[in-house]
């Protein structure tokens, strides 16, 4: 696997996290209140690993020159 294939891997778990996040995002507009704390700390998590897969594929794409 070469740094370029590597990065869109990292690229595409981050789009598919944006989407989940999205989607949770919409869920809790309708929420009872006692299930949206838990469901903003879940969205922060989510945040979280997004933003890291984000830097991962920069990193390895800067490694092929493509950043």
């Amino acid at each position: 696997m070469t740094y370029k294939e590597w990065a869109d891997q990292y690229y595409e778990s981050a789009m598919t996290m944006k989407e989940r996040m999205n989607k949770l995002k919409k869920d809790m507009k309708s929420a009872s209140s006692s299930a949206l704390a838990e469901m903003s700390n879940r969205l922060m998590v989510m945040y979280g690993m997004y933003r890291d897969c984000i830097e991962t594929a920069n990193l390895l794409a800067a490694r092929t020159g493509e950043c």
